[in-house]
């Protein structure tokens, strides 16, 4: 059913060294532990409670231990009153002085990094 084929005669001097070579698998190895690295250190645009830049991670601890803190908002002004008498007048100018005086509200969120209050789900 089967039959061995001749072989040529072989050579080991003239043979390619089968030997594994170091370099590619090293470098290949470096760039993936910087890319984790730099991957799980990505700086967000969220300010922390000391003043500087939060990471990811710590974006994400704070989400789960309770450490995002809201500032306070100011409320906003009363909506403008209804137009049809005299003293309406008078209340849509002091409507108008209380619009132009007040500030947007500011959505600026703040991340405590050593918050240790744990997820309630």
């Amino acid at each position: 059913m089967f039959r061995r084929l001749p072989q040529p005669p072989v050579n080991p001097a003239a043979r390619d060294p089968e030997h594994p070579d170091f370099w590619p698998g090293f470098l290949t190895a470096v760039i993936g532990l910087v890319l984790v690295f730099c991957g799980a250190r990505h700086l967000t645009g969220v300010e922390t409670v000391d003043g500087s830049t939060a990471w990811e991670t710590q974006l994400i601890k704070a989400y789960s231990s309770g450490g995002l803190k809201f500032p306070d908002l100011v409320p906003a002004p009363p909506p403008p009153p209804k137009p049809g008498d005299l003293a309406a007048a008078a209340a849509l100018e002091r409507w108008a002085k209380q619009s132009a005086s007040a500030e947007p509200p500011t959505w600026k969120v703040r991340v405590d990094t050593e918050a240790k209050t744990p997820c309630p789900t």
